[in-house]
């Protein structure tokens, strides 16, 4: 389908990205699409178009990093996601931006979030806390309790500043570096009024809206690159993080995650779930051992700092120098499974990496 002039395999993509035609990643997608696809996944658009080129850049990838991958090729898609960075979806309530491999960044309005929601078929999140906006909050029951105590009238209440002690019950104000996991089916949730990590096994939507406070709101008109980059270097990511388990506020189950020391610095195992969630901190001056996963690919983003990224084979791994990658605060990569890499801080402040891990049948399932 796309041995023909780039005219054509442009206007191909077009025609799935609008829907005019399916997306079949049998038609021959390499990685010869991707400077087609970068103009596009990095413009403003509608959430439904985007995630339409998403999804033929998730083709693109599954066909073409099936098996393992040289170095050269596992550079050239770190840089390509280096260059179009992480994808703008704008809607009422927030800007998500978000990687291919289901990690994301949510920057919500005050006082509103998700919808209140359960998933429908399995899927694994992880919400990271990196910020609590005066009246934020996380909610979390099971379905049988939303059944019991639901009521769309008096919820629509609570939602206005109502007290109501069927739903403050489930009502957990979080602090930053707060991590709740939601890996069952019936799961009620929510995040309102933050700014989080999600690590997800996937990054479209896949769930059932039990109450959808956002229905009809419009996307404010100030939702643009420029603010949501401006917003994004505004983040402080917090140092130290806690798990937590139950979000009765009553008793809630807290613990500390405990650093781990690693060669350069410390790493936060945020989730080791389907998702293996991390965070690093690398010392000034200073790197990290090499890192290798042969089943799971990597999304790296880089929450401050800078330096280098190792990426390189098995060959080029013994050399004196390994290739590498340049980074900077608010880049992120994709680093292919069976490939090695590691982390070497070249600036003087701190190196901190957000890491998630997941096998590509998972991601672009």
């Amino acid at each position: 389908m796309f041995n023909q002039n780039t005219r054509e395999m442009e206007d191909a993509i077009l025609d799935m990205a609008y829907g005019r035609e399916a997306i079949d990643g049998s038609n021959g997608f390499d990685l010869t699409l991707l400077p087609l696809l970068s103009k596009h996944l990095a413009s403003d658009l509608p959430i439904e178009t985007l995630e339409r080129f998403e999804a033929i850049l998730k083709a693109v990838l599954r066909q073409s990093l099936r098996g393992r991958v040289t170095g050269e090729t596992a550079r050239r898609v770190a840089l390509f996601q280096k260059e179009i960075g992480l994808l703008f979806k704008y809607k009422s309530y927030a800007i998500k931006c978000a990687s291919p491999l289901g990690y994301s960044i949510f920057l919500q309005n005050a006082n509103q979030g998700f919808s209140f929601q359960r998933h429908v078929t399995h899927k694994t999140e992880v919400f990271h806390i990196l910020d609590v906006q005066p009246g934020g909050y996380v909610f979390i029951c099971n379905f049988k309790d939303w059944e019991g105590c639901y009521d769309k009238d008096s919820f629509a209440s609570w939602l206005e500043g109502a007290s109501d002690e069927r739903y403050d019950c489930f009502r957990y104000v979080p602090q930053p570096g707060d991590v709740f996991t939601i890996n069952e089916l019936g799961i009620v949730h929510t995040v309102i009024g933050c700014t989080l990590e999600e690590f997800a096994t996937v990054s479209t939507d896949m769930v059932d809206r039990l109450h959808d406070q956002n229905k009809g709101h419009e996307i404010p008109p100030h939702f643009t690159r420029d603010y949501v980059q401006g917003q994004l270097s505004k983040i402080s990511f917090p140092q130290t993080s806690r798990m937590v388990n139950n979000c009765s506020p009553a008793a809630p189950q807290i613990e500390e995650i405990p650093a781990e020391e690693i060669r350069g610095g410390y790493l936060t195992p945020l989730a080791r779930t389907a998702i293996i969630a991390s965070r690093y901190h690398i010392e000034a001056g200073q790197a990290s051992d090499l890192l290798l996963d042969e089943k799971n690919a990597s999304s790296i983003y880089v929450a401050a700092g800078a330096g280098r990224v190792i990426v390189a084979d098995e060959t080029e791994v013994r050399r004196t120098t390994p290739p590498s990658v340049k980074v900077a605060a608010g880049d992120v990569l994709m680093i292919p499974a069976g490939i090695h890499y590691g982390f070497v801080n070249e600036d003087r402040a701190p190196l901190v990496l957000s890491e998630q891990r997941i096998s590509l049948e998972v991601a672009f399932l």
